[in-house]
């Protein structure tokens, strides 16, 4: 007896053993990646040919960075319009969405088939890019707004299904008790429901924080002033003026070496700086990331 538990224990821990190694070495490939972005960023452009990518720099080298930062108030500017519209329009999307799969989750909403056809069925359509802009510019007006980077993907259909899912997972007796004591619906919805949801809540939020960080497309369409326009679609300007630069560069003469402007290192420094403060803020969602993903999906 003893006999077949030792070798059951020592299967088990071999099993164990493995796993961790796998979850290293996946680590591991998930890491390095990174590390040869960032080893690019604080590489010079030449030394990028010659030497090619690598884990490390064969020599620090800052041409990228300080491009890219030429006119800092310039970063700074698009860094606190990008912060501006994630953490309110994180805020408002997941207000909202959770009131409308709060509706959906109740048993007791009379009108929660009509509102659930009106949510989902354009969903198997899309009414066009030139309408929508219609919308937004000659009805909406939201041309040269912070609005126009918030309103247009406030709401997102997948994100409620994972709200409602959750909240249809909690006990009906909360809803029917809270009644009961006398509680409004706002009541219930802010004060039992929502403290019961924050993995699923955090998930969405995180989705949500991550989509209006790398928001640029409705940037380009709506925003014409400068002051307004956000990191990503900052970084794609840049990127865009170099490239005409150089292009313009190899067909007239030049006493400027093409070869010492940033090219590639200069991409890999915008990744760097767009990238790193989402790198921040992941951890304090991940332990409730996981859980919400996987809880706010088991039932349709």
């Amino acid at each position: 007896m003893k006999d077949k538990k030792h070798s059951a224990v020592k299967k088990r821990n071999k099993t164990s053993i493995f796993i961790h190694l796998f979850f290293i070495l996946f680590g591991v490939l998930c890491i390095v990646p990174f590390m040869i972005v960032v080893s690019a960023s604080l590489s010079s452009e030449t030394d990028l040919a010659i030497n090619g990518f690598s884990v490390l720099p064969s020599k620090v080298d800052f041409t990228a960075f300080k491009y890219l930062f030429k006119n800092p108030e310039t970063i700074v500017n698009a860094y606190m319009v990008t912060i501006f519209i994630t953490v309110v329009g994180t805020f408002l999307a997941v207000l909202f969405m959770a009131m409308a799969a709060y509706c959906l989750a109740r048993s007791s909403f009379r009108y929660k088939g009509i509102l659930t056809f009106f949510i989902f069925f354009p969903t198997l359509f899309s009414g066009g890019m030139v309408p929508s802009y219609i919308i937004n510019t000659q009805y909406l007006h939201l041309t040269d707004s912070l609005a126009a980077l918030i309103l247009p993907s406030l709401i997102n259909v997948f994100h409620i299904i994972m709200l409602r899912t959750f909240f249809k997972q909690l006990p009906e007796a909360l809803y029917e008790a809270a009644v009961i004591d006398g509680a409004s619906e706002y009541h219930i919805f802010f004060r039992i429901v929502l403290p019961l949801s924050k993995p699923v809540l955090a998930t969405v939020a995180f989705l949500n924080a991550l989509a209006k960080w790398n928001e640029w497309y409705n940037a380009m369409l709506y925003i014409r002033d400068d002051r307004l326009v956000p990191l990503q679609y900052m970084l794609q300007r840049m990127m865009m003026n170099l490239r005409a630069l150089l292009d313009a560069m190899q067909n007239v003469p030049s006493s400027v070496n093409i070869q010492d402007l940033p090219g590639e290192n200069l991409r890999m420094a915008m990744l760097v700086v767009a990238i790193g403060p989402m790198l921040l803020v992941f951890p304090f969602f991940q332990k409730y990331f996981t859980r919400g993903m996987t809880v706010g999906a088991v039932k349709g």
